[in-house]
């Protein structure tokens, strides 16, 4: 995928998660608002819906890492036992161009991954230990550059932000072709699209579902993470989208 794209695609990233954060602060602001503006008069109502939804604005923004973060859980990856798992990540950083995030790993047996984070330096990178366990080498090395690309394009911006709206406006804001679009970025990466294609087809044989998943945190995850909505496009689309290279 070309560099060109990747940059629109970052301002774009940034622009939904501001978007995201007004569109979810307003109906607070807006209660906030009529209280005033029945106790006191319109132009405390008017100054009350302003204070209340930039205060809450700001409130969602500050808290959504921390609240991904916690959501996605997980021990930090160790230097021995998941050696294979952060020399790829390292090597990866190096070649999309992103600053190396922090690795851990869920004790589930299902295979996904995901990313959090409002901003590069501050990225988290969390895998199931069943995906480093089920997945070759470059299986493995196709799912990990599809999420660094998320990085890269701050597409865990808006997902990391639907966290702290408690999925609020998430499907509205959502981009389109959200996940196969940074499929094909990461096999231009790769340059190996089957491997890619490979591990889509172990992760829908063997699951992809992980505790405590739910609306809010869905979009973080590389595949479908079950809880009660259906969030991401079906393994089989992408599966196919990438066969079309």
């Amino acid at each position: 995928m070309p560099t060109d794209p990747l940059r629109a695609r970052t301002a774009a990233n940034r622009r939904r998660a501001l978007a995201l954060v007004g569109v979810s602060s307003v109906p607070l602001g807006l209660a906030i608002g009529l209280l005033a503006w029945w106790a006191s008069g319109w132009p405390y109502g008017v100054g009350g819906f302003v204070a209340g939804t930039v205060a809450l604005a700001l409130i969602m923004w500050g808290a959504a890492e921390p609240l991904a973060r916690r959501a996605l859980d997980g021990r930090r990856a160790d230097a021995f036992r998941q050696a294979r798992l952060l020399n790829l990540v390292e090597g990866l950083c190096a070649t999309i161009g992103v600053r190396q995030p922090e690795v851990r790993v869920r004790e589930e047996t299902t295979l996904n991954a995901a990313v959090c984070g409002r901003r590069r330096r501050s990225a988290m990178l969390v895998v199931t230990q069943g995906l480093v366990d089920q997945l070759d080498r470059l299986e493995l090395e196709g799912v990990l550059a599809q999420l660094l690309t998320r990085i890269r394009c701050y597409d865990m911006l808006p997902a990391t932000v639907t966290v702290a709206t408690l999925g609020i406006g998430a499907t509205l804001l959502s981009p389109p072709e959200p996940v196969t679009a940074m499929d094909r970025a990461a096999v231009s990466f790769t340059r190996y699209p089957p491997a890619l294609v490979s591990a889509l087809g172990k992760i829908e044989a063997k699951g992809s579902e992980v505790r405590g998943a739910s609306r809010a945190t869905a979009q973080l995850w590389f595949a479908e993470p079950g809880g009660s909505t259906r969030a991401l496009t079906p393994l089989k689309d992408r599966t196919e989208a990438l066969r079309e290279l």
